[in-house]
């Protein structure tokens, strides 16, 4: 159980490895496409990221922040 929200804008790949259903590569994903174009504006704009879907980021959301 989390209990802080962890934000997709400076998580490392351990932390959002917390999150159900990310493991390293999901968690990987997130850091390169932060990487690459910078942060996120909007917690929907994960789903732009390799590997996340809409039901990951159902399962998810209430546990993130940006």
């Amino acid at each position: 159980e989390l209990n802080k929200k962890i934000s997709i804008n400076t998580a490392t790949i351990e932390e959002l490895m917390k999150l159900p259903g990310v493991g390293e590569a999901k968690a990987k994903s997130i850091i390169n496409h932060r990487t690459k174009y910078g942060y996120f504006m909007s917690l929907e704009e994960l789903i732009k990221v390799e590997g996340i879907n809409e039901n990951l980021f159902k399962q998810i959301k209430e546990f993130i922040c940006l």
